[in-house]
């Protein structure tokens, strides 16, 4: 099962993974990033339900303990501190950034240079700052080869070859091109993108946004591949029948799209929301649906391997295989920097995708855009009319914010009831 729309319900990753294995939406239970303590994740339903759990990450910060996204699982490693491959080589750039700015932090020119100079390095020995697909994938299948027991399992993997910056094996770059990229040419680009990644109209010509668009592809057959190599191993292990599996994207990329190379939170077009997903596995039909949510996702795979008995309260999705949406709401906070602590106070970046209709408003700059994703799908061209189709999204808005508010104070006075009965037992007092 796959689907023509599933829409992200907030990006980045810091974001989005409250809904992949939380569940919740993006900015329920409270604004912050990571899972929340008061949420139940994926991992934790499964493994109370006596599954053996995995759980492996390439290397994405967002994504570890101190976020909490190691809970429920029996093994998990983010590749942070106990990377063991040949891959993990690249400290060269780091290492000169540092160097630079303890020899003449006044010089943006010499950490140019020698930023420059260590990711051209770095690209031309295949090193890269995160963990390939290639050991993450091995990883995981040596995992499912030394499992124990015959309980059930559930793994989750985090890819991350698609996002920037993109080295990929020469295997995987087109042999038709017109231009053929070099290991230094690529690391060439891999500073460009660095120094544009946050700026609105990032100044690059066209071939240069068409070799990293070339990247980009290629990265994408490498995780094909990897993702292939991991179902062989479950063939193999005669496993894969009665397995369900689920591919989804928590966020996209702007290939300089609309003049930049983020991926948010500052804008909500659909090159950065919009995702693959797909569902296989027994009693699940082979079709294409329209619309779909990450924060579907976790309700989805339980109650199609557990049944819904083993549901938490606290997930906030539908179950994609019996219900249909509608459309779905996205939330962010405006240009919200966890990595630097800025603009934590920012008002809402929302957007409304109702195929073809799509309202993005901005709350902190007091903005609307209204598109018609079929027609457009570059927005590019706001519409003027259809008014009344536009203040219907806009009321939908309204009403999810109002839903997240309420549900946050709920959320927060459970909370404050379970750490005082907590307290009053800690006192003898009950």
């Amino acid at each position: 099962m796959s689907f023509e729309y599933a829409i992200a319900n907030g990006i980045p990753t810091y974001y989005s993974f409250k809904s992949l294995l939380g569940g919740i939406q993006s900015l329920s239970h409270d604004r912050d990033i990571g899972l929340p303590d008061t949420a139940t994740s994926i991992a934790e339903v499964f493994r109370e339900q006596g599954y053996t759990t995995a759980g492996f990450n390439a290397k994405n910060p967002w994504l570890t303990e101190n976020y909490g996204y190691d809970r429920g699982f029996d093994e998990y490693r983010d590749f942070m501190s106990d990377d063991k491959t040949r891959f993990n080589t690249g400290g060269i750039s780091r290492r000169l950034k540092r160097l630079a700015k303890r020899s003449v932090a006044f010089s943006d020119t010499l950490t140019d240079t020698l930023g420059r100079f260590g990711r051209m390095a770095n690209a031309a020995v295949g090193s890269q700052p995160l963990t390939p697909a290639e050991p993450l994938t091995e990883a995981a299948i040596d995992w499912l080869e030394e499992r124990d027991d015959e309980r059930p399992f559930f793994l989750w993997i985090h890819y991350m070859d698609p996002h920037y910056p993109w080295i990929p094996p020469e295997d995987y770059l087109p042999e038709d091109s017109d231009v053929k990229l070099s290991r230094l040419e690529i690391g060439r680009i891999w500073h460009t993108v660095a120094h544009e990644y946050k700026k609105e109209h990032a100044d690059i010509d066209s071939d240069i946004v068409a070799q990293i668009q070339q990247l980009y592809e290629a990265e994408i057959r490498r995780t094909d591949a990897a993702i292939g190599k991991l179902l062989s191993a479950l063939k193999q292990q005669h496993e894969f029948e009665e397995t369900t599996v689920a591919v989804a994207g928590d966020h996209g990329t702007e290939l300089h799209d609309h003049g930049g190379f983020s991926h948010g939170p500052d804008t909500l077009y659909q090159e950065i929301i919009h995702v693959p997903l797909l569902f296989r596995g027994p009693g699940i039909p082979s079709s294409n649906r329209d619309v779909a949510a990450l924060v579907d996702i976790p309700r989805t795979i339980v109650e199609a391997t557990v049944g819904d008995e083993a549901l938490p309260e606290t997930f906030e999705g539908i179950n994609l295989l019996s219900e249909e949406r509608v459309g779905v709401s996205t939330e962010v906070v405006y240009k919200f920097d966890p990595a630097r602590g800025e603009n934590s106070e920012n008002g809402v970046l929302q957007a409304r995708t109702e195929p073809p209709w799509k309202l993005i408003r901005n709350q902190h700059t007091e903005s609307l855009e209204f598109y018609n994703i079929e027609d457009d799908s570059d927005e590019c061209a706001l519409i003027q009319n259809e008014q009344e189709r536009r203040k219907t999204l806009e009321s939908k808005l309204n009403d999810f914010r109002e839903f997240i508010e309420q549900r946050n104070r709920t959320v927060a006075e459970k909370q404050r009831v379970r750490e005082r009965i907590a307290e009053l037992r800690e006192e003898g007092e009950i």
